[in-house]
């Protein structure tokens, strides 16, 4: 069955709807850090993680999920649900997980496979590593809000429940 898009996809849609390319990447990455934490298909053990990778045009790149949601839609679409029905999966909160991916450049990892399907993104690391630098020098916020004066409780509730 088809995925309902959800907010993370939307954004998505959104950044490749800008008309300038050279952005584009910023977008993308920008709504992969205003995750809580980004997740990993783990193909090791429990006491021994190893992510999951993929070969793109002869370079590793390391496959990285909004939510665990999508780790499960690929292991059904391949009608391999394991039978204790518990995900293989790495979570890793969004500030560790970038420094944490740039650190698999070591063992030739040239980017990132965004939520593989499709509305997946590739990230190269050279501009992970400029977003990340860029992102420290800023403060790490993964959110930022405003306040609205004179709002009903009912539009607070809204707001915070759409993560606004």
């Amino acid at each position: 069955m088809a995925r309902l898009p959800d907010r993370f996809d939307l954004w998505v849609r959104k950044a490749r709807e800008r008309s300038d390319p050279a952005r584009q990447a910023d977008y993308l990455l920008g709504t992969l850090a205003g995750l809580t934490a980004w997740h990993f298909l783990n193909i090791g053990t429990t006491q021994s993680p190893q992510p999951a990778e993929t070969e793109i045009e002869s370079a590793r790149h390391l496959l990285v999920f909004s939510d665990t949601d999508r780790i499960e839609e690929l292991f059904e679409e391949n009608g391999q649900l394991p039978a204790d029905e518990s995900l293989p999966v790495i979570t890793i909160p969004t500030a560790k997980a970038m420094s944490w991916c740039l650190e698999r450049r070591i063992l030739n990892c040239s980017g990132l496979l965004v939520n593989p399907g499709e509305n997946a993104f590739l990230i190269p690391m050279d501009q992970l590593d400029a977003f990340h630098a860029e992102w420290i020098k800023r403060g790490e916020r993964q959110a930022s809000g405003f306040w609205i004066p004179n709002m009903t409780t009912e539009e607070e509730d809204f707001w915070q429940e759409h993560g606004l």
